[in-house]
């Protein structure tokens, strides 16, 4: 990626210190450091080369992932040697990266500092190397992150873990391949299975992979990472996550994340996780609160953000969700779930062009043939008048909760809301007891009962889906 992948400061390694870097003082990536520093990218490759800018780079993988410390960049622009004024000059070819020096054969195993890894959202993983220990037990630390002694099994590893945070469609399955390839080459990886665990779950989201195909691969990889590391959050995390999205199971997803919590407080993955969690369950406040700390953890990220403002919509905070959702939209055209916030949100607001533009860009992001298919007779419906749309979105929204037991009969209530038509709304909501389902989505409930509110049956049959009662929405 130009001259990002061309720097090498070949005497900076990283430091071992920086095992127990901070997340709020590590800055990752050229951006974050030229925009910490008031300068452009070029300028600060150039200050790296030439003056010595406290930049690291990580040894693997086919691109320099960098970072660099506030508290270190504050020093040294302190120094009376740096200069102030402008300089964007092209500051040359770069000398090219050079092969990482690996451990000697007496270390079977490289622990990554638990504190200087964060596996999340535009992050990037900054490693310390030492010689591996047994792994200990604490509470606020999750167990350390190795990896394998096979160099090339190490690079493809970081290699996966880069696409993963990248959450991009054809990345994410990069990611998987290799991630499959890994633990096939190394099966006592524990590390491994939990990032393919990751990548599966995230592919639903980002990618092009079904519920059907996702989880149940998911749930596989998060179990064997969770017996061979036990006392690592990251597995908890992820069973807590299929717990709830795959199974609906509202106590065990929260049992788990309040275990992950316990083991290491400082990840920002669990808070992001668990404040989606808790907000599609309908407890606002505390997934506002849990969703800020992670976005407190990383700042920037955008991911957080957009479901921090879809958690301030599912609260009821209609203008000031659909402000930050269309500002990062505009800022990030590129990032497939705010299409998909926006989407669902011009819908219940009788947008319906806007849903489908929304819902062609998201299908185009997330490269998914079915789904841009599936845009497509929206977007002709929509040209056939507004009951076509309502029929075609609907035969979609059974189709999707008949054959997949992991989503449920919710969306289709919504579309059938917005008709008013109670007979069909009983006719689906009939459907879901059958399943005995229990919902989330309480953005949608609340609106959902809203336009029900003085039909005592529906109400009733809409409490029955939820887990446990909340606050209602028109009250807030």
């Amino acid at each position: 990626m130009g001259h990002e992948s061309a720097w090498s400061p070949s005497s900076r390694t990283v430091p071992p210190s920086h095992s127990v870097a901070r997340p709020l003082d590590r800055l990752d990536g050229w951006k974050s450091v030229a925009a910490y520093l008031g300068r452009d990218r070029t300028t600060v490759i150039r200050w790296a080369r030439e003056r010595a800018l406290p930049v690291y780079r990580l040894p693997g993988g086919k691109t320099a992932t960098v970072y660099a410390l506030r508290s270190e960049l504050d020093r040294w622009a302190g120094a009376p040697e740096v200069e102030k004024g402008s300089d964007t000059a092209d500051p040359g070819p770069l000398p090219p990266v050079p092969s990482p020096r690996w451990p000697s054969p007496q270390w079977r195993r490289w622990t990554i500092g638990t504190a200087a890894i964060i596996l999340t959202v535009g992050a990037s993983v900054t490693i310390a190397f030492q010689p591996s220990a047994p792994a200990t037990s604490a509470k606020g630390v999750a167990a350390s992150l190795i990896l394998p002694t096979n160099p090339e099994i190490a690079a493809n590893f970081l290699t996966a873990r880069d696409l993963v945070v990248d959450r991009e469609a054809a990345g994410l399955e990069r990611a998987i391949a290799l991630l499959e390839q890994i633990i096939r080459d190394d099966p006592l990886y524990a590390p491994g299975h939990a990032s393919l665990a990751e990548a599966l779950l995230l592919s639903r989201e980002f990618g092009m992979r079904s519920n059907r195909d996702a989880f149940p691969r998911a749930r596989l990889a998060a179990r064997t990472a969770n017996r061979l590391a036990p006392d690592d959050a990251t597995g908890h995390r992820l069973l807590g996550f299929i717990a709830y999205w795959a199974d609906h199971d509202f106590p065990e997803a929260d049992a788990k994340f309040r275990h992950a919590i316990s083991l290491d407080s400082n990840d920002p993955l669990i808070h992001f996780w668990y404040g989606n969690i808790l907000s599609d369950h309908g407890d606002h406040k505390a997934a506002l609160e849990q969703l800020n700390r992670a976005r407190l953890m990383e700042p920037g990220s955008v991911a957080i953000r957009t479901d921090l403002a879809w958690a301030h919509w599912a609260a009821g905070h209609d203008a000031l969700a659909i402000s930050q959702l269309t500002d990062i939209a505009n800022r990030h055209p590129n990032f497939a779930v705010a299409q998909d916030c926006l989407a669902i949100i011009a819908f219940v607001q009788g947008d319906y062009a806007g849903y489908a533009k929304h819902s062609a860009r998201f299908a185009e992001l997330k490269q998914d043939p079915f789904l841009i298919e599936r845009a497509q007779a929206v977007t002709m419906a929509i040209r056939a008048g507004k009951p076509a749309l309502k029929k075609e979105m609907m035969r979609q929204a059974l189709d999707d909760a008949s054959q997949d037991d992991s989503r449920t009969y919710v969306w289709p209530t919504m579309i059938a809301s917005t008709e008013r038509s109670r007979s069909q709304v009983l006719s689906i909501l009939n459907l879901a007891e059958n399943r005995r389902e229990q919902w989330g989505e309480a953005g949608l409930l609340a609106r959902i009962q809203i336009v029900w509110q003085s039909d005592p049956e529906i109400i009733s049959l809409i409490e029955r889906r939820r887990p446990r009662k909340f606050n209602n929405f028109a009250k807030n």
